[in-house]
């Protein structure tokens, strides 16, 4: 009788797709560069002599590990680039406040006024006053008879 002892480590992770040629890798960040413009992307990479670039770049990008390689890319971009309101004010009272160290009132003043903007407190609507000009024109019944 013999006992075999399965290794059952699920720690180990084997990837569900062939990994990315360079050709593929760069085309992938070619699409991010080009803002998605697939035909530029490819004519990019592989020589803008290139026939039918459109949809030979949609062939590439029909492949899952293309497609994760994007959208992997834009998710660090995004991540890196996240403002939020709360950070927007936060480093808009830091301004304010070194401003106000060294008496610069002006911007101290300005960067006070857009955390106002940022948090909601003003009406976004232009409040300007407005003059409309009116005439008048009186016209009596003597004016008719000349």
């Amino acid at each position: 009788m013999s006992t075999d002892i399965i290794n059952d480590d699920s720690t180990d992770y084997v990837a569900p797709y062939e990994p990315l040629t360079a050709c593929e890798d760069t085309f992938a960040l070619a699409v991010i560069e080009y803002g998605g413009h697939i035909g530029s992307a490819y004519k990019a990479v592989f020589g803008d002599d290139s026939p039918y670039p459109v949809s030979r770049g949609k062939e590439l990008l029909a492949k899952p590990q293309v497609a994760l390689r994007i959208k992997e890319i834009t998710d660090k971009i995004d991540d890196s680039t996240l403002i939020t309101k709360g950070s927007h004010l936060y480093e808009l009272a830091d301004i304010r406040e070194l401003a106000k160290a060294t008496g610069q009132l002006k911007v101290a003043l300005n960067a006070e006024r857009n955390r106002g903007e940022v948090a909601g407190l003003y009406d976004q609507v232009n409040t300007r006053n407005t003059q409309n000009n009116v005439q008048i024109n009186l016209v009596s019944k003597f004016d008719t008879l000349i």
